[in-house]
C-alpha cells in the first residue's frame, strides 16, 4: 500500500490551483457548447482525473463527471472503506461508492437536464459503462471532448511545474546510478534505476533498456538477463504526485563514444532550455542541429500531457507555457545515440 506517496501535499498541489484548472476547463465546456464532461479514469489512464482533482486510481476504475457548476461527482466500484480514503486526496469531489458507475453518473447528467455532455476520449469508453450511462440518461447528446480538454490542459501551472521538476530530478538521479563500466546486464541496470527512483518518492517507475545501440536503438522493458554492449541506451519514465517526465541517457565504454555523447547530452540540454512556443518544433530543431557538429536526426517525438494516458504524442506547434518531453535520436559521425529529456516551452 502507498498511501504515503499517493497522498494529497496542499503545499505541492494547493486547493486553489485545482480549482482554477477546473474553472477553466468550465470555460471551455461552456464556449464549446458542453453542459458537463466525463472523464474514465484507471490505473493506465489516470492523467486527467488526476490533473483535475488530484488523485490517482490505484486499484479500480471509475468515472468522474464535472458538471457546469457544483462539485465534481467520483463514481466508483471502490469499497466505501476506500472511500474514506479518497477522500483525503480528491477533497474537491462528491465521492459516490456504486457498482454501476456508469449508471450513477448517468442518473445525475438526466436530472441535471444536461444536453451534451462531453467524453474524454469518447472512442476508448468501455462499452459497458458506456451502455449504463446511455441507459440512464438516453436523451443525453454524447460527444468527444478530447481536442478541447487538450487545449486547456497543455498549459502548466506553477504547481505542476514544480510537480515535473522534482519527477526530472528522480529519473535524472536514477540514471546517475549506473556505472558505465561496471554495468553488464539490462535487467540489473533497470532494477537498479527503479530501484533508486522509488525510493526516492517516485510512485511510478518504468525503465527501459537498448541493450545495444549499435544494433538496434529500441528501448524495451526488461525481463530476465540481458546482455550490455559496448553502447546502450537507458530511459526512466517517472511519476511523482501524478507528474510524469521521461529521461533518456546513452552510455558508451569507448572513450571516442564517451566524448561524442558527452558533447550529445550538452547539446539536448540547451535545446531543452530553448524551445520557444508558436514557431513548429520541426523547424526549431532543424536549426538547432545545424550546432552539433556531425549530427543527423534519425527520428524524433514530442509528448505531452493532454488526456487520460500520462504522455502522448503530439505534433503540432507547441504553445508557450506548456510541457513536452521530448526524444531524440541521432547519428554523430556515424555513432548512435538516443537521448530524452523534458522541456517547458518559453516565449
Amino acid at each position: 500500500m502507498r498511501r504515503g506517496l499517493m497522498g494529497w501535499n496542499a503545499e505541492e498541489l494547493p486547493k486553489a490551483a485545482l480549482e482554477a484548472r477546473i474553472a477553466r476547463l468550465r470555460g471551455a465546456m461552456q464556449r464549446n457548447g458542453f453542459d458537463a464532461a466525463l472523464f474514465y479514469t484507471n490505473l493506465v489512464q489516470p492523467s486527467a482525473v488526476t490533473w483535475l482533482t488530484g488523485f490517482t486510481p490505484y486499484w479500480s476504475d471509475g468515472m468522474l463527471l464535472l458538471p457546469k457548476d457544483g462539485a465534481p461527482v467520483f463514481a466508483t466500484a471502490l469499497s466505501k472503506r476506500v472511500a474514506n480514503w479518497i477522500r483525503t486526496t480528491d477533497t474537491l469531489s462528491e465521492i459516490v461508492n456504486t457498482p454501476k458507475p456508469g449508471a450513477a453518473v448517468g442518473k445525475r447528467i438526466a436530472d441535471a437536464g444536461c444536453k451534451r455532455v462531453g467524453v474524454l476520449e469518447y472512442d476508448a469508453l468501455p462499452a459497458g459503462l458506456f451502455d449504463e450511462i446511455a441507459g440512464a440518461a438516453p436523451a443525453v447528446e454524447l460527444a468527444d471532448i478530447s481536442d478541447v480538454f487538450a487545449d486547456t490542459r497543455r498549459l502548466i501551472d506553477d504547481a505542476e511545474r514544480a510537480l515535473i521538476s522534482r519527477a526530472d530530478q528522480l529519473a535524472t538521479s536514477a540514471l546517475d546510478q549506473i556505472d558505465v563500466n561496471g554495468a553488464t546486464d539490462a535487467g540489473v541496470v533497470a532494477g537498479l534505476v527503479e530501484k533508486h527512483a522509488r525510493l526516492g518518492g517516485a510512485e511510478e517507475a518504468y525503465i527501459a533498456v537498448a541493450a545495444d545501440l549499435d544494433a538496434d536503438r529500441r528501448l524495451v522493458r526488461v525481463s530476465g538477463t540481458l546482455p550490455l554492449a559496448g553502447r546502450f541506451a537507458v530511459r526512466a519514465s517517472v511519476a511523482y504526485k501524478g507528474a510524469w517526465v521521461r529521461r533518456i541517457r546513452s552510455f558508451a565504454r569507448d572513450e571516442a563514444a564517451q566524448r561524442v555523447y558527452a558533447a550529445a547530452e550538452a547539446w539536448l540540454a540547451q535545446v531543452a532550455s530553448s524551445i520557444e512556443g508558436g514557431r513548429p518544433l520541426e523547424m526549431q530543431l532543424a536549426a538547432h542541429l545545424k550546432t552539433l557538429p556531425g549530427a543527423s536526426l534519425r527520428a524524433s517525438m514530442a509528448e505531452s500531457s493532454i488526456g487520460g494516458y500520462p504522455l502522448a504524442a503530439v505534433s503540432d506547434t507547441p504553445p508557450a507555457g506548456s510541457f513536452l518531453v521530448l526524444t531524440l535520436a541521432l547519428s554523430l559521425g556515424g555513432i548512435p545515440w538516443v537521448g530524452a529529456a523534458p522541456v517547458f516551452v518559453g516565449g
